[in-house]
């Protein structure tokens, strides 16, 4: 039973992380280069783990219950919450527009194989797609997170099937190792690593899972690395099936660039399955945002729902449709910034804490000066070098 509990803990974990930051891993992997793309995924790995842990020892030293801004307000100062609402805030929405952008790409895959002569513009497919789910934000289904759990799984297991019958056609050749075309061109993995592995948000809801099922918290630190390592290695085999079995024919989804490897039928069950994932992660994040905003904040609702739903139209208003650099700058810049804020809360935590934790990640003057620098060293070549 113990075990079980624990494999739910993980599969929380796994289940968020696994997202939409996934599907754009091949494409960055063969136009910024394999060789590149893998080094990061490793750096990456190593960085979002340890902040994974320093969340949940934050979590495990505190006797209430808050999200990051929460977190933030109460070890540090008014000012420095209302730094990470901004943070927040422009994550989230940027995020929905990564979800919108990306979840319109899969329907236009899935209209295509009942249309086929018929063309889909990306704008009008943006817009659809953002009016049918600003209308399920305000019906406020309760459902999402389930229906999000078991759809991050069953990607999980087509990115195996993707695997196996992709890997007959794998060639070496196919594998662009460093692209030196692009003067900053191998900064970009970073960001899109970032994004594709960040479960931040997960980790106090693993925490309470263990705590509800009265497992013992201490069992935290291990959810939380196999947790964060099993996509990271999924997305090692997704990165290296796909790349190496399409080519240069990589598309930014993935999927479309398959067709001619595994055949329409498997191409359409990837698109369905990934609008279906996007489509439910843009729910969740939208709900958490508006959730942060009414409870950590104390907005009125309807500024709250307000802004949830405008926001990601108002960013698409502004030509941002670079799918791949968007995911590159939220991942770099405002994942950075957020881990910084994590390593100040932690510092701070290890004073103030309530409780003694069962596990406690190393920090010292070292390490803060080392990962300060590294993440606002990323933020800032994700923002100002990559564009």
């Amino acid at each position: 039973m113990k075990k079980l509990v624990v494999f739910e803990a993980i599969a929380v974990l796994i289940g968020t992380i696994i997202g939409a930051g996934v599907f754009t891993l091949p494409y960055v992997a063969v136009h910024s280069g394999l060789a590149t793309t893998l080094i990061w995924l490793i750096i990456v790995s190593f960085i979002i783990t340890y902040l994974h842990l320093a969340f949940g020892e934050i979590v495990l030293r505190t006797k209430q219950d808050f999200r990051l801004p929460g977190y933030v307000g109460h070890y540090l100062n008014s000012s420095a919450k209302r730094f990470i609402l901004l943070i927040t805030f422009f994550t989230f929405s940027f995020s929905l527009l990564i979800y919108l952008l990306l979840g319109s790409q899969f329907l236009r895959i899935m209209l295509n194989s009942i249309w086929a002569n018929f063309s889909f513009s990306q704008g009008f497919l943006v817009i659809f797609l953002w009016f049918l789910l600003s209308l399920a934000i305000l019906s406020k289904s309760k459902r999402l997170s389930k229906i999000n759990f078991y759809l991050s799984f069953t990607l999980l297991f087509l990115f195996f099937i993707i695997a196996i019958f992709a890997l007959p056609h794998f060639k070496a050749e196919n594998l662009n190792f460093f692209d030196f075309t692009n003067r900053w061109g191998w900064l970009i993995p970073y960001g899109v690593v970032f994004f594709a592995l960040n479960g931040m948000v997960a980790i106090p809801e693993a925490a309470k899972v263990l705590e509800i099922k009265g497992e013992n918290k201490e069992k935290l630190k291990k959810v939380i690395i196999i947790g964060t390592l099993i996509p990271a290695f999924c997305y090692l085999i997704f990165i290296l099936t796909v790349a190496g079995a399409s080519g240069s024919f990589t598309s930014i989804e993935a999927i479309q660039g398959l067709r001619g490897i595994l055949g329409n039928n498997i191409v359409l069950l990837g698109a369905i399955l990934g609008f279906l994932a996007v489509s439910t992660s843009y729910l969740i994040f939208a709900s958490y945002i508006k959730n942060s905003f009414i409870h950590d904040f104390k907005w009125s609702r309807f500024i709250s729902y307000f802004l949830v739903v405008v926001g990601p139209l108002l960013l698409y208003c502004l030509h941002l449709e670079n799918l791949v650099k968007l995911i590159s700058f939220i991942g770099g810049m405002l994942g950075g910034l957020e881990g910084v804020m994590l390593i100040f809360v932690l510092r701070k935590a290890k004073q103030q804490g309530e409780i003694e934790p069962p596990f406690q990640v190393p920090l010292n003057k070292v390490l803060i000066v080392v990962f300060i620098t590294a993440l606002v060293i990323g933020a800032l070549c994700q923002t100002f070098l990559v564009y």
